[in-house]
């Protein structure tokens, strides 16, 4: 009986592991996508943030400034979602995808 009851149970529990679905790669690459234009956004307000502080406008920096900080937190976020799903130093892909999109367009120029 205790032998019947450990084999019911094994079945059962590798049952519900293996009905579990995987993480899509749709979700995987929208992620990613989502992670990149995040990269990008925190680029140009970095740019912007470096102008008002070039040209006195304090008040202005510190705004953007803090809107610089919730796509920082926005990255991180993704980043630490797109580790659990699997994905190996994401802002670094996200990165490098960038630049290789920028360089085929000025190829095509």
């Amino acid at each position: 009986m205790k032998k019947l009851f450990f084999i019911v149970l094994t079945i059962a529990l590798s049952t519900a592991t293996m009905a579990q679905t995987p993480v899509q790669k749709e979700t995987k690459k929208a992620e990613m996508k989502d992670l990149q234009q995040d990269v990008v956004k925190k680029r140009q307000e970095k740019k912007e943030i470096g102008k008002d502080v070039t040209h006195a406008k304090f008040k202005k920096a510190l705004d953007e400034r803090k809107e610089k900080r919730a796509v920082k937190r926005d990255i991180h976020q993704d980043e630490e979602r797109l580790e659990n799903q699997g994905v190996k130093h994401p802002v670094a892909k996200a990165k490098h995808k960038i630049k290789a999109e920028k360089e085929e367009k000025k190829a095509k120029y």
